[in-house]
């Protein structure tokens, strides 16, 4: 058994000749979504899922394959990002960026290192905010409604504003230290993770907010099976509070203190995500997703205490399972790719608590449910296929069925025990909507070699859960119409990536006929040296 794992292991020292530097997630040379249309005109490699991101770069760039040298160097991009918003915060799916009015800036470069199997990709990045004050939801509605809203500031670690001064920071960033073996990685990593197939929004990852640090074990490509392929990710991580807290005049209701406090300690998050393409299905990838977090003070030693993902997902199969005060969240997703239409189209649904069994799943799927779904799809431009339009289409729903109205299920990333919600520095790991909330999508873009122009459409409903807990009347709901244009161009080294985006906020913090617009203007370099 000994001289058989000593050959193997030879063999994957002998066979790992790629770079293992990773594409970061939200990358704005958007070459992430560039290979993903490349899939779907028949260009790229039909093994890879794009439902677990970051994706090595050695996968869809075949320059990259490594030299015979031992020691390999490289300077990463320099990137700089800024930002101005006009009225209010607005935006998600940016990392290391805080919710904030006003200028804000993300500046970010670093080296990548490999030396036989062991590769360093250090990254970090720093963050300006002036953070502004801007209108929160106001202190004059009925003691009802505000104890509604004090209750989701209580149960979930999205301050609001975040802070009340200016946000400077430095960290790790895009930052990792991994043994590469083959088709595999093991290592230490603070970048931010996407899974699932959607690409406006994911359920349980994305890189809305800050990336934590995480142990992860993964594949760096497909591994191809006589059943077909397989990718997956198991991880262990560190997720923290932000510090922050809502201003105290949220919480005084009727002369009565109802802020919860806080647990200063950090939570430990478990997580795993793995697809299958199975070979008689051409472009199908199918797939779990499951994260477990629970307060490192209520934590045990066991194994199936660090490792809950591998534990059964009926809650009467699992003793005791409440009084370990844990937080689940898992889904199922798709993805099917049609290059001959040039077409694909994707789902994820996901539940944020357990089924009793199988009956009480079979009975109520849509109990605790959020969903997404989406598709992409390619129209040639020119003849020589070098020019296409890509429409995308994607909607988010995290409200509660009406299955609600007999049980409750919360709203996503709320949780009774765990008040930090499912967060990491003050801001939702999954969809960067948030609680309750609901997105439609419509983009439109147009391709070429080195340029990119888009215009997207989005209707953005927010919190619905608290809306229907607090209010009866149905003028009150907060929508937003948000009109999003976007143009990338790359110039030899240097590429430029400019957003205009312009909302429009109906009934504004739930306000009756209180409209507000807000403007974001946003501005990225990237200089590869």
């Amino acid at each position: 058994m000994n001289i058989k794992f000593r050959i193997i292991i030879v063999f994957f020292l002998l066979t790992n000749s790629l770079l293992a530097q990773n594409i970061p997630v939200g990358s704005i040379d958007m070459i992430e979504q560039r290979s993903r249309n490349e899939q779907l005109l028949g260009n790229g490699n039909p093994f890879i899922s794009y439902t677990l991101r970051p994706i090595a770069l050695d996968l869809i760039d075949s320059t990259q394959t490594k030299a015979n040298e031992k020691l390999t160097l490289k300077a990463l991009p320099i990137k700089l990002t800024q930002q101005y918003n006009t009225f209010a915060p607005y935006g998600w799916n940016d990392g290391s960026m805080i919710p904030a009015k006003g200028y804000q800036t993300l500046l970010t470069a670093g080296l990548y290192a490999q030396y036989g199997i062991l590769s360093v990709q250090l990254k970090p990045e720093y963050v300006y905010a002036a953070n502004p004050d801007f209108d929160i939801f106001p202190l004059t509605e009925p003691d009802p409604v505000r104890l509604a809203n004090a209750y989701y500031l209580n149960y979930t670690d999205l301050p609001t504003p975040y802070g009340d001064q200016s946000y400077n920071k430095l960290n790790w960033g895009q930052s990792n230290i991994k043994l590469n073996i083959n088709k595999f990685s093991i290592g230490l990593s603070t970048e931010n993770l996407w899974w699932g197939p959607g690409t406006r929004n994911s359920l349980l990852m994305s890189n809305t907010a800050q990336g934590f640090l995480h142990f992860t074990l993964n594949t760096k490509q497909p591994i191809e099976t006589c059943i077909g392929s397989f990718e997956g990710q198991i991880i262990s991580g560190k997720l923290e509070g932000s510090g922050l807290r809502s201003p105290k005049s949220q919480f005084i209701i009727g002369g009565v203190d109802y802020e919860l406090p806080k647990s200063n300690d950090w939570r430990y998050i478990n997580g795993l995500s793995i697809n299958y393409h199975p070979k008689w299905v051409p472009g199908l990838f199918v797939g779990l997703n499951r994260t477990i977090q629970v307060y490192r003070d209520d934590m045990g030693s066991s194994f199936s205490d660090y490792m809950p993902i591998f534990a059964p997902f009926q809650k009467k199969k699992l003793n005791g399972e409440d009084a370990k005060n844990r937080d689940q969240l898992a889904s199922l997703f798709f993805r099917w790719v049609m290059k001959e239409s040039k077409f694909e189209f994707y789902g994820e649904s996901g539940w944020n608590d357990h089924s009793q069994d199988v009956t009480d799943l079979f009975h109520s799927p849509e109990h605790s449910r959020a969903y997404l779904f989406g598709f992409n799809k390619l129209f040639m431009l020119n003849k020589s296929k070098d020019i296409y339009l890509k429409v995308n289409f994607e909607t988010t729903h995290l409200e509660q069925s009406a299955d609600r109205l007999v049980r409750p299920a919360g709203a996503w990333y709320m949780h009774g025990i765990i008040l930090h919600g499912y967060t990491n520095k003050g801001e939702v790991l999954g969809a960067g909507i948030g609680p309750g909330s609901n997105l439609q999508t419509l983009d439109f873009s147009v391709w070429q070699k080195d340029k990119v122009w888009g215009i997207q459409v989005e209707r953005y409903a927010h919190n619905m859960d608290f809306y229907y807990d607090t209010y009866t009347d149905y003028k009150n709901k907060w929508v937003e119409l948000m009109l999003n244009t976007y143009a990338y161009h790359k110039y030899g080294n240097l590429g430029i990536k400019a957003n205009l985006n312009t909302s429009v906020s109906n009934n504004y913090q739930y306000q009756y006929e209180n409209r507000e617009i807000n403007m974001q203007f946003q501005l990225s370099l990237q200089y590869q040296l």
